[in-house]
């Protein structure tokens, strides 16, 4: 009885004439001057191609060959494809080639636990982020529980609802080209420590109405009790940051280049008395020269940053630029990763607070630079509307005249 053919893909010829046109071949691959990493490189460009790709390995006797089928193999979702490594894997083991395929993991149970899932946003300047928990439903769908979570006073809101997947990528992509705010996946754990950590705090302080909900809310998703997680930085992030920490704190200002970073900025009230002591050094008769007002701004500023970066406050700082260098990581900012973990890690271990250290000067600097032109702003503007002119202004005006009046003699 004769034997039944083997039924092949009908575009195997139109592959093995475009591989003609590459200069791949049999010939090639035996005599060395085509090797299988060149031929892996071609992997991909061509479907067609490919199949013809798969079938030349079945005729290469060579263990390599048969490693780059089996790695292949797991790769491909393409049917006829992965018929065709299969078929040259079956060559090459009647050839006396050996073909070692992993071990098949073992089938998950049946009721396997659902785990939830994470999504974190990015630490703005004043300490906020919006953490998300969610969790596939027995049913079907997703219990969703989202919460804003400030460094300092805690957490701001809580919300739960049953959403499905298509509404939680909708809601992603809306807070990535309404607001420019990407949520990243992060381990699950460390959300439910945040909003954890952010309930306690915020019952610390007394405001409890606006989360009271959030046990029950957080119990349609986890019945164990939370627990604490440190920052998921990656370990070979820390190691590079300890072996260049000088050259990254050098480069620290330009994390304001990140759109995150730009938006930083220190709260009006935080910067209000140092923007007074500069108004009245500016103001003050006893500095008579350009340069005397410039060195006593700089003594408020370097003041300003020995206060907002040291002792408690730095290690606030500390926290917040960790886990932006967890978020610059996990969206492929290795380099501002680096330069974020170097300035947390100074601001943790050094006694000196951001003195130094350009990236807390420069946030300083701009901070100070844009209250003061608001106020100045402000000031105009109240000025113009005003009948009433203040001794000052009147003061100036008088100068100012007077000064013409020398020009024009």
């Amino acid at each position: 009885m004769a034997k039944k053919s083997v039924l092949r893909d009908p575009r195997l010829n139109e592959g093995r004439k475009l591989l003609d046109q590459w200069g791949i071949t049999l010939s090639r691959l035996q005599d060395g001057s085509l090797t299988l990493a060149e031929l892996e490189h071609r992997i991909g460009h061509d479907a067609v191609a490919d199949l013809a790709l798969a079938a030349l390995l079945g005729d290469c006797s060579q263990p390599e060959a048969a490693r780059l089928l089996v790695a292949w193999e797991h790769k491909v979702a393409d049917k006829s494809l992965r018929r065709e490594i299969r078929r040259s894997l079956y060559k090459l083991a009647q050839k006396g080639v050996q073909v070692t395929r992993p071990t098949q993991e073992q089938a998950r149970p049946i009721f396997t636990p659902l785990e939830p899932e994470g999504y974190l946003s990015a630490i703005d300047g004043h300490g906020d982020r919006l953490v998300w928990l969610v969790k596939p439903r027995v049913g079907g769908g997703l219990h969703y529980l989202s919460a804003l979570v400030n460094e300092s006073e805690g957490l701001r809101y809580v919300e739960g609802a049953e959403v499905t997947r298509k509404a939680l990528r909708l809601m992603r992509q809306d807070l990535s080209t309404q607001h420019q705010i990407t949520m990243i996946a992060a381990p699950w754990r460390y959300c439910d420590f945040l909003m954890h950590e952010g309930y306690e705090r915020a019952q610390a302080r007394g405001s409890k109405e606006h989360v009271a909900s959030y046990p029950t809310l957080r119990s349609h998703l986890l019945s164990s009790p939370p627990q604490p997680v440190d920052i998921p930085l990656p370990p070979t992030l820390m190691q590079d940051v300890l072996a260049t920490t000088d050259t990254l704190l050098q480069t620290s200002a330009r994390l304001f280049e990140e759109l995150e970073l730009r938006r930083w900025l220190l709260d009006a009230t935080q910067v209000r008395p140092y923007l007074e002591q500069i108004a009245q050094a500016q103001e003050s008769p006893l500095i008579l020269s350009r340069y005397q007002q410039q060195d006593r701004v700089q003594m408020v500023i370097s003041k300003a940053i020995d206060d907002l970066f040291g002792g408690a406050h730095g290690k606030v700082y500390a926290r917040r630029l960790q886990e932006m260098a967890f978020y610059l990581a996990a969206t492929e900012r290795p380099e501002a990763a680096k330069r974020a973990l170097a300035v947390a890690f100074a601001l943790q271990n050094g006694s000196e607070g951001g003195k130094g250290i350009p990236f807390c000067e420069e946030l300083v600097r701009q901070s100070l630079a844009l209250h003061y032109q608001m106020e100045r702003q402000k000031e105009a503007e109240e000025a113009r509307g005003s009948l009433i002119m203040k001794p000052a202004d009147f003061a100036a005006r008088m100068q100012a005249a007077q000064r013409r009046r020398l020009r024009q003699a």
